[in-house]
């Protein structure tokens, strides 16, 4: 089956970094698909069908086509927490207070850090933030809702939540007189809550994320792309600022990212960088030329998609019982 999920990290600053893996899209790019899709190279036109090119304020609230075959933020977010809920139910049946803090606030901490996610796909894109944060994202949630990370356990503890030895093995040794589950807390969770389309749950999802990041890739080299942002950097200029593109703004070595508040000259940018995008319409090129790659990519995998969504739907239907079923703190050791 495919490799349960376990806590290595906070998840909240897990996901608040996940939006920077757009800005190297290229870099991971697989040369399956780039066939897959059609056409030559990134920015030969394909045979796709046009979408218009909306003008939106914000990217909040645009939907790719690809979305479709995805859970929403929401389910995405719920089922996260439903697999940790029942790995922390597990982990108490072995004696180990996992996840002390879990609470259902993950689910909103963990949508909201989506959001912000998706509202920078093409660069920031939302005024109000950008004047109060310049590029920096929202501060990560911590005091009670800060979740326990794996890393914390002992390696008894370890060893039951995988199901591995330190060594890799499978578990054979039971623990407090009771066998270690196959995969140990973490492959119970995920079976419980995925049932037994898991593997087939997760090829789908692997699928939809290597579309999404090839139509990605190829919208960053398509000609519309290339002219609004020299079309947007035209506008920074005279504003008196000199990017190639909002990527290169972002990326300009004076902004510390990893610092608690933002500096006027950053603010000052990010400002000016959202009013360029709404004078150029950029957010809604970029959005419509990934639109028309995305729509190429899901016109070459009928069969592959179609299964998706097949499975996305039943995974939706299991949530609310699911929520019914254990989202409840195990009782006290």
């Amino acid at each position: 089956m495919t490799a349960p999920r376990v806590y290595t990290e906070r998840a909240a600053f897990r996901l608040r970094t996940a939006w920077l893996a757009v800005l190297s899209a290229a870099a991971l790019a697989t040369p399956f698909l780039v066939s897959a899709c059609g056409g030559g190279p990134p920015g030969t036109p394909a045979v796709r069908p046009p979408v218009a090119t909306p003008a939106p304020t914000t990217t909040v609230g645009l939907r790719l086509p690809l979305n479709v075959y995805l859970p929403t933020v929401g389910e995405q977010a719920t089922g996260e927490y439903l697999v940790y809920r029942v790995q922390q139910h597990c982990m108490r049946g072995y004696g180990s207070r996992y996840l002390p803090h879990l609470s259902s606030d993950y689910i909103g901490t963990t949508v909201a850090t989506w959001r912000e996610y998706e509202s920078r796909r093409y660069g920031i894109s939302e005024r109000a933030i950008a004047a109060e944060r310049g590029y920096h994202l929202a501060e990560e949630p911590g005091g009670a809702r800060a979740p326990q990370i794996a890393t914390a356990l002992s390696l008894p503890e370890r060893e039951v939540l995988s199901g591995r030895t330190a060594d890799g093995r499978a578990s054979s040794t039971p623990a407090r007189g009771h066998v270690v589950p196959d995969d140990g807390c973490a492959g119970q969770a995920e079976r419980a809550v995925h049932t037994d389309d898991a593997e087939a749950v997760q090829r789908g999802n692997d699928l939809v994320a290597l579309l999404r990041r090839e139509a990605f890739e190829r919208s960053r080299s398509d000609p519309r792309v290339a002219a609004v942002n020299r079309t947007w950097s035209s506008c920074m200029r005279s504003k008196g600022f000199a990017y190639r593109d909002p990527d290169a703004a972002l990326e300009d070595p004076r902004w510390n990212l990893r610092s608690t508040r933002p500096s006027r000259a950053e603010i000052a940018v990010a400002t000016a960088d959202i009013a360029c995008k709404l004078r150029t319409n950029l957010l809604g090129v970029n959005f419509a030329v990934e639109a028309e790659y995305e729509n190429a990519a899901i016109a070459a995998h009928p069969q592959e998609l179609a299964e998706v969504r097949t499975h996305k739907a039943a995974e939706s239907e299991r949530l609310p019982g699911l929520m019914r079923r254990y989202d409840r703190a195990p009782s006290p050791l």
